[in-house]
């Protein structure tokens, strides 16, 4: 009997089911993926502007041209102002409408009204500080053409939004959120002007330290309180309480500086004569350091009003005109000031009356504001605003008000306000016009001269050789005070005895040493009759002085170029300041140090204080300083002190001391050995440096920790930050270098610096070159929302094109009526 062999064959791999109904479905995954990925591009470009073709807008007299270049720079061509300014309002709104909404409700304290609770602490401060109750005042200073461009501004704001509302094509933030903004008007650009202003002030911070350290310490925190000439390189532009029990609890002062911006939000800026450039022309520089957002606080604007004028640099959406930039007759730029435009005042309240406060021996009533704060979800909190002779009442932000009949102690006064120059009303918008108009330097000074908020300092230059400077700003005059703590709101003393007049603003003209720099810098010496502030940034100041001068002694003629390469020296004079200090303190007990400090300290020892991003000392020095701030002054104040002039002061005046004693000129028991401190320090640096990027110190890198990843508001919800941010790339420098890099501590992300570089050389308005981080636009998925960031990582500007009618590539679209 035969015996028959069946053989099973077997079904090839992609022919068995169970691995067809693994394909089929990874398969219909990918395609379900890729239809909302589809989707999703397709929904979020829908807003994007047609930037080509001709549109029909009956609210114009004239025809306007608006020409965009690669970048995505628009150029107006204007024949009347209102048309101008009309088509300026729109074509921001293109880019950028959902970043001027939220300045608006942020400064106005609206944001609850969007985001939920998650912003009313927020918006109880903004209500409080009271930025919105200021604006219309600005409004009511404008002149006749003033009213015209704002009006025409937020009127082609309005017929954006209501364009793009109307066609379901509104920026994809605005569907997240589910919301459909307010028409724009005169009082959202009046306030975008109070909050740049507010944004550059914050001595407020400082004050409520003192006021601290002086509770702590007694009289002995003035020798805490440091002033600007610690050490005689740090240079300038041109040539008090008793200690009583408080009534405020330490942290609940302390959760007020939450609100308070920045501190140094700085900026670099310089003009040099033409008697040592290359062309023969002034060249002038500027990069404003503000902090870094998708889209950049800076929007690139181009205006051609017909036999009027032409300008082209850049402005705060929201605000009209060119703010900085240049014209055909000259260059301008910015950086803060720097100087005390707020004071806090101690003020004593009336024991049966509510809302009283005394003044002279009288009592006052304050103004009673009911602010009602919309909040998400149809709740309301009604905020109860009281506003003294002073300024607002701002500690009941952090306490509960006082009620009639409390004591607290022995205390003579029971809450405390704050006074804003801000606040005042001025002619910041008349002066735009006037700046975009100057045709000299005499013509741009003058146009400064009603500015009251920011706080700048103004450098410019015109075509004829002239440069000049201008530190401007609505700056109180204080006669028994030097700013720099509370001082008691009853005492008519204390009252500001009005404001600088412009004339004795600090300012010069054509100085004789050739230019003229400014980076937070102290803008006079100490023979100026007003206390205008303390605190002052002597850092980026001191390497930008020795870069222009050293070149000045070379003989060697200044260009573009050198000025590109200033803007990104990562030279750290400080570190070169303050670490041959702390290195002399380790040094004779170098033999108790491990292997992998003594690594550490020969890193530093052999570093030239230069932050590139693969420098390993960089990493050392920056994450050492990072915690000696705390390591000095939180034990001995009992809470979180960082002053760079403090801690410089401290460890110079240790150094100098005979027996190396750390806060020797107060009470024994706050005196330490600046060796151990030294030692302690660096040691815990190494670790912390460890915990970051590993036990190989050989490999450590600036860069490594040093990142930056642009955040757009929206990204604190997940995921939306995987679709709005953008990086990560690894930056040098750091806050004191001119190439300007300040950095989270806690994460090492960058988040601060130059979201706008200017160079121009006075020879001609085509020698004009900027960039803007990270794009022109705020739209989702538009090619130009990040498409300067890999030019400004290299240092690279770009071209300002003057005429864009006489470029190929650009795209024109015509506005008809």
């Amino acid at each position: 009997m035969e015996t028959t062999v069946v053989t099973r064959s077997k079904r090839p791999f992609f022919k068995r089911l169970w691995v067809k109904i693994i394909s089929i479905t990874l398969m219909s995954i990918f395609l379900l993926l890729t239809a909302a990925t589809a989707f999703l591009y397709w929904f979020a470009t829908q807003p994007h502007p047609n930037v080509e073709g001709e549109k029909q807008m009956v609210q114009l007299q004239e025809e306007v041209s608006v020409i965009r270049d690669d970048r995505g720079v628009a150029q107006i061509n204007a024949a009347n102002l209102e048309d101008l300014f009309y088509i300026q309002g729109y074509v921001t709104a293109q880019d950028r409408l959902f970043q001027m909404d939220m300045t608006r409700r942020l400064a106005g304290g609206r944001l609850s009204e969007v985001v939920g609770e998650a912003a009313l602490d927020s918006d109880i401060f903004f209500r409080t500080y009271g930025m919105h109750r200021a604006a219309p005042e600005l409004i009511d200073l404008f002149d006749e053409e003033t009213t015209m461009m704002v009006d025409a501004y937020s009127a082609g704001v309005t017929a954006y939004i209501e364009e793009a509302f109307e066609e379901g094509k509104q920026p994809i933030e605005f569907r997240i959120l589910g919301y459909e903004p307010e028409p724009w008007t005169p009082i959202d650009s009046a306030i975008v002007v109070k909050y740049m202003g507010y944004t550059l002030s914050g001595n407020y911070r400082s004050e409520l330290d003192h006021y601290l350290m002086v509770k702590e310490l007694g009289e002995d925190a003035e020798h805490l309180i440091p002033d600007y000439h610690i050490d005689d390189k740090f240079p300038t532009i041109y040539e008090e309480t008793a200690h009583i029990e408080s009534p405020f609890l330490a942290e609940e002062l302390q959760s007020l500086t939450a609100f308070a911006p920045a501190e140094h939000n700085g900026s670099n800026n310089w003009a040099i004569s033409g008697e040592f450039t290359e062309s023969g022309f002034p060249l002038v520089a500027d990069d404003p350091h503000l902090g870094f957002d998708i889209p950049s606080v800076w929007y690139q604007t181009h205006l051609n009003l017909e036999n009027d004028f032409h300008s082209i640099g850049v402005t705060v959406p929201g605000v009209p005109g060119v703010v900085l930039g240049h014209n055909t007759h000259l260059a301008w730029g910015v950086t803060s000031l720097s100087v005390d435009q707020e004071d806090l005042y101690l003020e004593q309240v009336h024991p049966e009356k509510p809302h009283h406060y005394l003044y002279d021996g009288e009592w006052e009533e304050a103004e009673v504001i009911e602010e009602v704060i919309e909040v998400s979800g149809g709740n309301q909190h009604i905020e109860t605003v009281e506003v003294t002779r002073n300024g607002p009442i701002i500690n009941n932000i952090i306490n509960e008000e006082i009620e009639i009949g409390d004591t607290i102690g022995d205390t003579p006064y029971q809450a405390m306000s704050l006074r804003w120059t801000g606040r005042e009303a001025g002619e910041e918008l008349n002066g735009v016009l006037a700046l975009n108009r100057s045709e000299n330097a005499e013509e741009f000074m003058a146009g400064l001269d009603q500015f009251v908020t920011p706080g700048l300092s103004w450098v410019f230059a015109d075509r004829d050789g002239n440069i000049g400077y201008r530190g401007q700003a609505l700056l109180p005059i204080r006669e028994h005070s030097n700013g720099m703590l509370p001082v008691p709101g009853w005492d008519p003393e204390y009252q500001w005895q009005g404001f600088i007049e412009p004339e004795d603003l600090p300012q010069q003209m054509n100085p004789e040493q050739g230019y003229i720099m400014t980076a937070n810098n102290k803008p006079v010496d100490d023979q100026y009759p007003y206390e205008i502030g303390r605190s002052f940034h002597p850092y980026r100041a001191e390497r930008l002085n020795e870069m222009i001068q050293s070149q000045i002694d070379s003989g060697e003629p200044f260009t573009i170029d050198d000025m590109k390469e200033m803007q990104l020296d990562f030279l750290n004079t400080q570190a070169r300041s303050l670490l041959p200090i702390l290195l002399e303190a380790i040094e004779a007990e170098i033999d108790s140090l491990s292997d992998k400090e003594k690594e550490g300290y020969d890193m530093l020892r052999e570093w030239n204080y230069i932050e590139s991003t693969d420098s390993g000392a960089a990493f050392i020095w920056n994450i050492w300083m990072d915690d000696i701030g705390h390591a000095l002054f939180d034990e001995l104040l009992g809470f979180e002190y960082s002053n760079q002039l403090a801690i410089h002061k401290a460890l110079v005046d240790a150094h100098n001391h005979p027996e190396k004693i750390l806060f020797a000129d107060l009470q024994g028991e706050h005196h330490r050995e600046l060796r151990e401190f030294a030692l302690t320090t660096f040691s815990q640096a190494i670790a912390k440096g460890e915990d970051i990027q590993g036990e190989n110190i050989a490999s450590w890198t600036w860069g490594e920790w040093h990142r930056m990843t642009i955040e757009h508001p929206l990204s604190s919800v997940w995921p939306l930050n995987h679709l709005f941010n953008i990086g990560t790339w690894e930056v040098g420098g750091s806050s004191n270098t001119p190439g300007a890099h300040s950095y989270n501590r806690e994460t090492g992300n960058v988040n601060h610096g130059a979201g706008w570089r200017f160079v121009a050389d006075l020879r001609s308005p085509d020698d004009m070159y900027d960039i803007v981080m990270p794009g022109q636009s705020g739209q989702l998925f538009s090619p130009h929302y990040d498409d300067q960031v890999e030019l400004w990582l290299e240092g690279e500007l770009q071209p300002m094109i003057y005429d864009k009618r006489s470029v190929e590539g650009t795209k024109v679209k015509t506005f008809t009526r």
